[in-house]
């Protein structure tokens, strides 16, 4: 009788350790840290001894991922990215000073994320020619599932202006 119990016990926390959570519906940007970054912030031990990038626990994306030099919007959300669903796209829009015309681009999530709930999002190569001088007047983001609905989104205060 005791062995039986015991059995079912431990098959109950076997099972409950093994289930995976669901993706989540919604996602809230909680924080946005914009700032000018050098390719050297970038880089890892491991890429001085093998020349190729590695991210290791963030989830970068670029305007034009070669380039690493640019500006950034680390997008600090309220869950972790593995929790996101498969295909999800992030749409940025920005205005500067130098020009009256929006910038939009669309930034693709990598499927095999890390357990972090931080995103960069880096305007790079000829998408920003400005410099370290330099930073967007008024930003938006979306988040939004592989069928385009929304997750989430947030705007800077002079883009609702």
């Amino acid at each position: 009788m005791r062995f039986l119990l015991l059995a079912l016990v431990s098959l109950l926390a076997v099972s409950c350790t093994s289930t995976r959570q669901r993706p989540v519906s919604s996602v809230e940007i909680q924080t946005i840290l914009p700032r000018y970054m050098k390719e050297q912030q970038f880089m890892r031990i491991g890429e001085y001894l093998t020349g190729a990038e590695r991210q290791g626990d963030r989830v970068i994306v670029r305007t034009t991922p070669e380039v690493r030099d640019g500006f950034y919007f680390t997008l600090v959300l309220d869950q972790k990215l593995r929790r996101l669903p498969q295909g999800v796209i992030i749409e940025g829009e920005f205005l500067t000073a130098k020009s009256l015309d929006v910038q939009k681009h669309t930034f693709k999530l990598p499927n095999n994320r890390p357990n972090t709930r931080e995103i960069f999002v880096g305007l790079t190569g000829e998408d920003w020619p400005y410099g370290a001088d330099h930073a967007p007047t008024a930003w938006r983001f979306t988040i939004k599932d592989a069928n385009g609905q929304i997750l989430g989104h947030t705007q800077s205060y002079l883009w609702s202006i």
